[in-house]
């Protein structure tokens, strides 16, 4: 039969109407998994501390994610410093900052925002917590008696935020930021104007103390209240089972129903080993000269009083402390015990015993070589000895200083 419209032939033979390899085969493959998120798909989360939650019932709670307009997520500055390293830059870590994030809202009707600011004002400030027919704002004389005797910021010290979780959202999944003890630093009511026909906000700035990094799946229980009030809810007729707790996963379908954002700190990262100032390459671990530089490293450590296995670091936790106890019963024989004082061992020199522990002095020249002194070991916590002090010893005598 012949091609109602003979243009659309083609259309017919091989690939001719086709998508972009190369952008399917990135974003579309394992479900989307490099696609990249979408800035208005989000949800927030304002816990508060036990003491302020107790301002608020429970749909008001569950309703002031929803008024949220706009987010930013966290921002770092980090306080990077050059050094001149003979001629050479060199630039090193000293410190993190968290800038400040801005909150956006709706100015609702209800005046559910307005509210929320105006608790936590009174929970800190008392300068708005009088009655304006008490004459408490009444300009007073310096000489007169005042109606109210508090003012200015009374609970300083006080949280009124446990935390601020955001919540992106993509394709059944989220990351979570988790904002730690933030605190409002600025907020700032919109302005009125007759020319001005767009919808009012309330704008608010945090500061926070840290970020927790999470993801999860989105589910009956996380992100909490995200779905439980105003959301249409209503399964499609098209749906045999109930998708909102089941997530695509390793092409399958997967019950993701009660579980929990899984923190991405484990405790087994490089991050964990500190104060690192060598990085070993993985690959060269098995090396002598690698290994004979963490046992130095290792035995140098011992004998400085830090932790055995502190300026060493390895892509792999625990490698390097499996290579030192390897190896511990031979460089740590002769090492002095940095808690305690005392000597672990013998220690020799020129095929003569020197010295045994603290607490069994050398008593002849015979153990100490050719030297004819040693540091003296008399001393006392409350009477200790100089670097000076020494013992002196001659041939078959015992102990003249």
């Amino acid at each position: 039969m012949a091609s109602v419209n003979p243009n659309l032939s083609p259309l017919t033979e091989g690939e001719t109407v086709r998508d972009y390899k190369h952008a399917s085969r990135t974003f579309v493959d394992n479900n989307y998994e490099l696609q990249p998120r979408f800035s208005n798909l989000f949800h927030v989360v304002f816990e508060f501390t036990a003491e302020a939650a107790t301002l608020f019932n429970t749909i008001e709670q569950l309703e002031i994610p929803i008024l949220v307009k706009s987010v930013d997520l966290p921002t770092y500055t980090v306080d990077v410093q050059t050094h001149n390293q003979y001629n050479r830059k060199v630039q090193s870590h000293h410190s993190m900052n968290y800038n400040p994030i801005v909150v956006r809202f709706h100015d609702d009707a209800k005046e559910l925002i307005r509210n929320m600011w105006h608790k936590y004002y009174i929970y800190y400030n008392a300068d708005s917590t009088y009655d304006l027919d008490s004459n408490s704002y009444t300009a007073y004389d310096k000489y007169s008696n005042r109606v109210q005797q508090q003012w200015g910021m009374q609970r300083g010290n006080k949280r009124f935020f446990k935390n601020i979780k955001i919540y992106s959202m993509n394709n059944h999944k989220f990351a979570e930021y988790t904002l730690i003890n933030p605190i409002i630093t600025a907020f700032n009511h919109d302005s009125h104007a007759y020319a001005n026909g767009g919808l009012m906000e309330n704008t608010m700035q945090l500061a926070y103390e840290t970020v927790k990094y999470a993801t999860g799946y989105v589910n009956n229980i996380t992100p909490r209240g995200f779905a439980d009030i105003h959301y249409d809810v209503e399964t499609s007729d098209l749906s045999t089972t109930n998708t909102d707790t089941e997530a695509f996963i390793n092409g399958e379908t997967v019950s993701v129903a009660g579980q929990k954002p899984k923190d991405l700190f484990q405790g087994n990262v490089i991050g964990v080993i500190k104060d690192a100032e060598i990085v070993y390459n993985e690959t060269r671990l098995n090396t002598g000269n690698i290994i004979t530089d963490t046992l130095s490293i290792f035995a140098n450590n011992l004998l400085t009083g830090k932790k055995s296995t502190s300026n060493i670091l390895v892509p792999v936790t625990g490698l390097v402390e499996n290579v030192a106890n390897k190896f511990a019963g031979n460089i740590t024989d002769g090492i002095a015990n940095t808690a305690t004082g005392i000597a672990t061992g013998i220690i020799s020199s020129q095929g003569q015993s020197i010295q045994k522990t603290n607490s069994t002095p050398v008593t002849s020249e015979t153990q100490i070589g050719f030297a004819k002194t040693v540091p003296r070991v008399d001393a006392t916590v409350s009477n200790a000895n100089n670097i000076s002090d020494v013992t002196q010893y001659f041939s078959n005598l015992v102990g003249k200083k």
